[in-house]
């Protein structure tokens, strides 16, 4: 019987012996280090941009982890395989990652180490640079997608714009297939990044239809392109007209909106503005075209100052003496204009008078009104919250003024409506919303629709302004 016992105890050890064994013996497949196929060599990025680090790993014996590492991007991170149930040979590594916003430096290196069940490690090294590309150029200054040129003894077109890319423009090139006209740029100022271009061209003096086409290539390849339709005729009726209170093209493409400012049109060749002139002197003009001043913009003519001119070259501004709000009428046809002050005769909003929350439940109590802006993506507001709106500022001078100012950031959308304050999130009157949701250019009161989303193009400080007598509006970068 001891014997039987014992003979048993011995199988059980062996039992045990043997299973530890087989637990800790491991056997080579090929007794070679793992291989690495990176995705690339050269990842181009920028500080605060995301980056995929791509690889192939592959080890007959089995993968034990993976460590990715570089000391400037606070980055160790490891993938331990040995925490899997079953043994991985083969891994695509697909790992993403931001780089710091604050990198000082143009390029660093990113290791990649592998080690196998076998204890072996082979590691490839990953060059990260900080001159990545992913931003198309940009035309701060281009002519309108509809241009009229008025026919003329000398007829003549100036094709002007202006491209920038935050890197480096590669080539230009402006053509207008009807002229045989095709003109290659790739000489550029401010370091390669700016192209200023300014060209006269002659077009035969008759009634014609042309396709312009402009089109910018950056050093990556990324494109931004302009098409404009010119056409020659006698001076139209035009349809829209804008006033004009700033000085360069480039503000006049660099608002979000607003800048020109549509006006009405009265009757055939005739057009009406009222504006609000906030300082003396102010220059005014008018043009067709609301992206620049050529190739028509309408002025004081400087041989005879009671008449307009189209001229752009010639053309003189029409000076507001005093702060207040004007109405100019003018004919493009035969030239003349006039200039007159006035008073409005609608009534302000009473910004801080007492509200009623409820009109059918006065004990609901009150809340002083305000108006601001309710969208999304607006600053210092809630989502398309009548209770958290962006509060607009009344001028002390004039009430129809109201003015907010905020900071954006280059490529985020926004879009928002004027609205009356409310606690519980209710949509009162008064409110203002738009003519239109795409390229809105005027406001509605109680009325319209709401916006399409506008895209912002620089990052910085903006101010909007708003004008309940006009219903206009502006939103433009003060930088």
């Amino acid at each position: 019987m001891k014997t039987k016992k014992y003979l048993s105890l011995l199988l059980v050890l062996l039992f045990f012996l043997s299973g530890c064994s087989d637990d800790d013996k491991f056997t080579d497949v090929d007794g070679l280090p793992p291989t690495i196929v990176l995705g690339s060599s050269n990842i181009k990025t920028e500080p605060g941009r995301k980056f995929i680090v791509k690889a192939t790993i592959e080890d007959k014996d089995g993968l034990q982890s993976i460590n990715l590492k570089n000391a400037a991007f606070q980055l160790d991170k490891t993938i331990d395989f040995t925490l899997a149930d079953t043994v991985t040979y083969l891994f695509s590594l697909n790992y993403e990652f931001q780089a710091p916003g604050d990198l000082v430096d143009d390029r660093y290196d990113l290791d990649i180490t592998v080690t196998d069940l076998g204890g072996r490690s082979v590691k490839e090294t990953v060059l990260v640079t900080m001159d990545g590309d992913f931003t198309n150029p940009i035309f701060t200054v281009a002519p309108d997608e509809a241009v009229t040129v008025l026919l003329k003894a000398e007829t003549r077109l100036n094709v002007k714009f202006t491209v920038e890319d935050d890197k480096a423009l590669n080539l230009v090139t402006i053509k207008i297939p009807e002229l045989n006209y095709t003109k290659e740029i790739t000489s550029f100022s401010n370091s390669g990044k700016t192209l200023e271009f300014n060209d006269p061209i002659a077009l035969p003096s008759a009634v014609a239809t042309y396709n312009l086409t402009i089109l910018a290539q950056d050093k990556s390849g990324l494109t931004a392109e302009k098409n404009s339709v010119i056409t020659v005729s006698e001076m139209p009726d035009f349809s829209k007209m804008y006033l004009i209170d700033v000085t360069n093209a480039s503000q006049l493409n660099s608002d979000i909106f607003g800048i020109p400012m549509l006006i009405e049109h009265t009757g055939a060749y005739t057009y009406k503005a009222r504006y609000y002139s906030e300082v003396a002197g102010t220059e005014i003009r008018f043009a067709p075209q609301k992206t620049d001043f050529s190739p028509i913009c309408f002025g004081k003519d400087p041989v005879n100052n009671n008449v307009l001119t189209d001229d752009p070259d010639v053309s003189l501004p029409i000076v507001l003496p005093a702060k207040g709000y004007y109405e100019i009428v003018f004919n493009v046809k035969s030239g003349e204009y006039s200039v007159e002050s006035y008073v409005p005769t609608d009534t302000p909003v009473a910004i801080g008078s007492p509200m009623y929350l409820n009109a059918s439940d006065l004990a609901a109590g009150t809340i002083p009104l305000q108006i601001g802006l309710v969208g999304s993506g607006v600053p210092d507001s809630g989502n398309w919250n009548p209770a958290e709106p962006l509060i607009l500022k009344q001028n002390s001078e004039n009430k129809f003024l109201f003015s907010v100012e905020m900071t954006l950031e280059a490529g985020k959308d926004i879009e928002f409506i004027i609205q009356t304050q409310h606690s519980w999130g209710w949509w009162p009157e008064p409110f203002w919303r738009w003519e239109r949701g795409e390229d809105p250019e005027m406001n509605i009161a109680n009325g319209g629709e709401n916006p399409a989303k506008w895209k912002v193009k620089t990052s910085g400080k903006y101010i909007f302004k708003f004008d309940s007598h006009l219903k206009r509006s502006k939103f433009y970068p003060i930088n």
